[in-house]
């Protein structure tokens, strides 16, 4: 039935007459669906009038959600309603005043109701009010989620566990009929399974599906325990019924580490070209040498500022600034949560120096109200992302011979007369990215100094960290030629009264 939006009065809703019931041409009676009623005057409150013979009407609290379709691609908005009482049960002052006090606390009871008691309402509850919070799995005081760390979850959770996604190929190979083990198939979604019927099993399943993709799957596999340890942490309204996590102890797919990095001797040419090269592209060529330089994480060095910034709002927004009398960079808030002072080498330093001085050049002036370091260019107020040098990238490592160009697609261009001639569209092929440049810094400092003070520098939890993900030994040097000293110790024999 039409919907109508009314102002609700003691007699406007008295007058509301009773609709017929609407007949099927076989005679029966069709499902009586109530007419409803909204109200202009209180956000949230509905009155359905029955159809006759019917003569009830009743107040609803009234929302709406959001429903993500993957067949199609689509989102679609459902109504939900909450019973409150009888047209004439209680006053509609009262009932005005009920819907506004409590409106936002039945959506939330709505969201963990029973029929939500299902993996993915769980995930989807997790994506919607946990992330925001703590940490569930800090060992030492509470620190809430990096917001790169935040939409890693909810990336994860929301394309293989809710399939809110349009690729139907991960759709469908989360979903198909599966052999398991040799057993019969399982069929359904994992987001589906009730949470009173949720075991390891099922984990090890929806894993397993993925088996195709094992970075993936490990990284859809640790974004779920998490998931469920904040609805356990929670003190009220709990939606997991029991007391182990399901995820605990599912074994992981082995997956190669990428700990490439750059040769010394390449490491020279392009410092040195940098160096003196400097002007001809100041923002790009100075971050790339201070990634090189200091080895920091690209988030950090994103928003580093010229100097400490005097506003607190400031202050939030940036990882760091450059503290120019001790020749540090000082971070706020880096990967272990912690500030930290990071020296500068005099390469670096010099390089900032220059760029800090050219700023007020015609070939950088654009940077000049900027507190950014590296401001982007298309809008000087914000800094640098990931996607600002992208295309510098390219062009930098290709001509360092540190990538290629391919061609991927050529076309015909133009009339038939111009049919020798071609169009052609080309790909950048890269050995390596920026992250390699953090590689490439712990692996040769750890050469120079080893791996415990690589692994203090860079601020790792252990050294195992720093081995298995950033430093490479130096294959040669553990080479020998003689494993033992050719200098005999003599031994004087004792003598014996």
């Amino acid at each position: 039935m039409k919907t109508t939006s009314i102002k609700f009065g003691k007699t406007n809703l008295q007058n509301l007459k009773h609709h017929e019931t609407v007949k099927q041409h076989d005679g029966k009676l069709l499902y009586n669906f109530p007419k409803k009623y909204f109200a202009s005057n209180c956000q949230g409150l509905c009155l359905f009038v029955y159809p006759k013979p019917s003569v009830k009407k009743a107040f609803y609290a009234a929302w709406s959600i959001e429903k993500y379709d993957p067949a199609t691609g689509l989102s679609k908005r459902y109504g939900r309603y909450k019973y409150i009482c009888d047209l004439g049960q209680k006053p509609l002052d009262w009932v005005i005043d009920h819907v506004n006090r409590n409106l936002k606390q039945w959506k939330q009871e709505k969201l963990s109701a029973k029929s939500k008691r299902t993996v993915g309402g769980l995930a989807a509850q997790f994506i919607k009010f946990g992330l925001g919070g703590y940490r569930v799995k800090s060992k030492g005081a509470k620190i809430k989620y990096k917001n790169k760390t935040s939409a890693g979850y909810a990336q994860v959770l929301k394309t293989y566990v809710l399939l809110q996604t349009k690729k139907t190929k991960i759709v469908s190979l989360l979903t198909d009929p599966f052999q398991y083990n040799g057993s019969g198939f399982v069929t359904g979604a994992l987001k589906d399974i009730s949470l009173h019927k949720i075991s390891k099993r099922d984990i090890e399943i929806f894993h397993t599906r993925l088996e195709s993709k094992p970075t993936t799957a490990n990284r859809a596999v640790a974004a779920l325990p998490v998931a469920f340890e904040g609805d356990m942490k929670r003190s009220v309204d709990r939606m997991f019924p029991g007391d182990t996590n399901p995820c605990l102890r599912v074994s992981k797919y082995q997956e190669k580490k990428d700990k490439n990095f750059l040769n010394l001797n390449k490491v020279i040419e392009i410092r040195t070209y940098l160096t003196e090269e400097q002007w001809r592209d100041p923002h790009f060529n100075t971050f790339y040498l201070l990634a090189l330089e200091i080895g920091e994480r690209l988030e950090d060095t994103f928003r580093l500022m010229w100097n400490r910034p005097k506003d607190q709002t400031d202050l939030e927004k940036c990882s760091g600034w450059i503290d120019w009398d001790k020749r540090i960079v000082h971070l706020t808030d880096s990967k272990d949560r912690k500030s930290a002072d990071v020296h500068l080498t005099i390469e670096a330093f010099d390089a900032l120096q220059k760029l800090m001085n050219w700023r007020t050049e015609d070939r950088c002036s654009w940077s000049i109200q900027s507190p950014w370091i590296f401001p982007r260019r298309t809008d000087p107020s914000l800094p640098i992302n990931n996607d600002s040098y992208r295309v510098k990238l390219q062009k930098f490592h290709v001509k360092f011979g540190l990538g290629r160009v391919v061609t991927v697609q050529s076309e015909k261009r133009g009339e038939r007369k111009y049919k020798s001639r071609k169009r052609k569209k080309h790909k950048y092929i890269l050995d390596y990215s920026f992250k390699h440049l953090r590689k490439t810094f712990v692996t040769h400092y750890g050469r120079d100094e080893g791996l415990e003070k690589a692994s203090f520098r860079m601020r790792h939890s252990s050294t195992k960290v720093t081995k298995e993900h950033y430093f490479t030994e130096d294959q040669e040097a553990l080479k020998k030629d003689h494993m033992y000293s050719s200098n005999v110790v003599k031994i004087k024999k004792k003598e014996y009264n």
